[in-house]
């Protein structure tokens, strides 16, 4: 633990802390206080609190329910920024671009060739395609944040979004473009 420089903490030193509270995938929400990071975690037991402590300087581990503490120090800022980071990394590599899953919306709408045109209203992504046999009306409320899919005849789709659907366009239009 004694190399581990925590004013400055490394992607190294974030992705160790991730796998000490069981990836990102089990984090349900994090913040920070003064001197600990907050988290609600989906399963605690995927916790590894002598990997925190011993390898990432957590002085210790506090879990009450699905709340954890993990007390660092003053630290704490540099730690969450750092986490923040791979965390972002990590989904820009998955295919998110900010909170939003590109890759699966592509994928849940037939993929980026299926696309003729799209536009949006107040809240609903507003899609022609080719086939809307190759939409995926299940992964796109599950996956993807959808509340509704409709399909308004063969070739046009409506997927509704709420108030993020700017987003949620300028997104898909920024991987179209890529």
């Amino acid at each position: 633990m004694s190399n581990i420089e925590l004013s400055n903490p490394t992607q190294d030193y974030a992705k160790k802390v991730l796998k000490g509270l069981g990836e990102k995938e089990n984090i349900k929400f994090i913040t920070n206080c003064m001197t600990r990071l907050r988290l609600v975690l989906a399963d605690v037991s995927k916790v590894d609190e002598n990997l925190l402590i011993n390898e990432t300087g957590a002085s210790k581990v506090i879990i009450d329910g699905n709340d954890v503490h993990v007390v660092y120090g003053l630290h704490i800022n540099q730690i969450k920024e750092a986490i923040d980071r791979e965390i972002k990394s990590e989904k820009a590599n998955e295919g998110y671009i900010g909170d939003i899953n590109v890759k699966k919306i592509l994928e849940g709408i037939g993929g980026k060739d299926n696309i003729e045109s799209l536009t949006n209203c107040m809240t609903r992504l507003r899609l022609t395609l080719k086939d809307t046999s190759k939409v995926n009306a299940d992964l796109l409320v599950k996956e993807t944040g959808a509340s509704k899919v409709i399909v308004i005849d063969e070739h046009n789709v409506h997927v509704v979004y709420g108030l993020k659907i700017e987003d949620v366009r300028k997104a898909i239009e920024q991987e179209l473009n890529k």
